[in-house]
């Protein structure tokens, strides 16, 4: 009973001295936004495409972090063949402090170093930007290029 009594009293003081949740400011929320945005890519493959991405998408802001998510879909047209693939790449992303991409989880479509545009699935690490997407610089999961997935 004694050893109860104690674990009881270490627990409220701890509790008691660490500031919790509950003392936190609460986020930063937006209101769901949807969009949608046609981008062309007339030199990315062997053939050009045009990227038709449309979501609706919120975002949390904290102090020294962020996320950002919803639904988020790309149609890829073949601008040669006229063929199209529609992939869902809601992410989601986390932010920085300073609101640059630092990482994401899940499907996406994004440039990686080394490699270029690419389908990717996992969790990946972002560091800088190339047209002005974050550019993954390392990943687990799997990564197709672009191209590959629409020859």
């Amino acid at each position: 009973m004694r050893r109860i009594l104690i674990t009881l009293v270490v627990a409220a003081a701890l509790v008691w001295m660490v500031p919790g949740a509950a003392g936190a400011e609460a986020p930063e929320r937006s209101l769901p936004t949807s969009f949608e945005v046609d981008v062309d890519f007339p030199d990315l493959c062997a053939f050009p495409l045009t990227a038709h991405v449309e979501g609706r998408t919120l975002a949390l802001t904290f102090d020294d972090r962020g996320f950002a998510g919803g639904q988020l879909f790309v149609t890829w047209t073949r601008l040669d063949t006229g063929e199209s693939l529609r992939l869902a790449i809601s992410g989601p992303t986390f932010f920085d402090a300073l609101g640059n991409a630092v990482r994401g989880t899940g499907r996406w479509v994004a440039p990686m170093e080394g490699v270029g545009w690419v389908l990717a699935a996992g969790n990946l690490t972002f560091q800088g930007t190339e047209g002005g997407l974050g550019l993954i610089t390392s990943m687990t999961g799997s990564a197709t290029p672009i191209c590959e997935v629409l020859a």
